[in-house]
């Protein structure tokens, strides 16, 4: 009954966020322990309350963990998720190796974890870190296009333009419509000197998806270099 209650509760955070903090305030009351907490945690990050959320998720995940809780492992990398949010990549490191140390995650789960890890050592500057991380996102979570997409980004910034080519290309199979991986690999044909290229993929992100936060840097992008070329 109490993995109902979770789950009824984490569903009333995703539709009513203002209603599952009420609730989940009122099973902490009644016992409902490390559950009950998660479910707030929850309820803050669907109000995009990445402070809030984030001591939450890591107070459940050390109440889990005293507890010994199965799932524990999940605790702690939402809690590391939560704190990427909320521009902590520090303490999002800290609570994503919890995670890790746990020895639970496999699979799609672990290489998730690794991805929020790559994410965080960017934020730090951390670009070698983070390639290092990517390499076992990749392993991990293959068919996950996020990892490549981003770990084409990080390889153009670092000036790897054959690996950032290579990379955007596995993303662009894993997720043909998202207007993000048009604009990124019109970023690396831009980078590497080829217009027509370039001008094609933004021009694909504003097509896939115009009101996307994406498609808007195309738009930019375009623009300028049609000024450019006019001059």
């Amino acid at each position: 009954m109490t993995e109902v209650r979770f789950n009824e509760c984490v569903d009333l955070a995703v539709d009513d966020p203002v209603s599952a903090v009420v609730e989940a305030n009122k099973w902490r009351i009644e016992g409902g322990g490390f559950l009950a907490r998660h479910c707030l945690g929850f309820a803050y990050a669907e109000q995009f309350n990445w402070a809030a959320a984030t001591k939450t998720f890591a107070e459940a995940a050390q109440e889990a963990e005293i507890a010994k809780y199965p799932r524990v492992a999940n605790f702690w990398a939402q809690a590391g998720n939560a704190a990427l949010a909320g521009n902590l990549p520090e303490k999002a490191l800290e609570y994503l190796n919890a995670a890790l140390v746990q020895g639970s995650l496999v699979g799609l789960e672990k290489g998730e974890v690794h991805l929020d890890r790559a994410r965080a050592h960017v934020a730090l500057n951390d670009y070698t870190a983070a390639k290092a991380e990517f390499l076992l996102v990749h392993k991990l979570a293959p068919q996950d296009p996020l990892g490549w997409l981003l770990s084409a980004t990080l390889a153009r910034r670092m000036g790897d333009l054959p690996q950032a080519k290579a990379d955007i290309q596995v993303a662009a199979k894993l997720a043909a419509r998202d207007p993000a991986v048009a604009l990124e690999a019109g970023n690396i044909a831009y980078e590497a000197g080829d217009m027509v290229e370039a001008k094609a993929n933004w021009e694909k992100a504003v097509q896939i998806d115009a009101e996307s936060r994406s498609a808007k840097v195309a738009k930019k992008y375009l623009a300028q270099l049609v000024t450019s070329v006019s001059e």
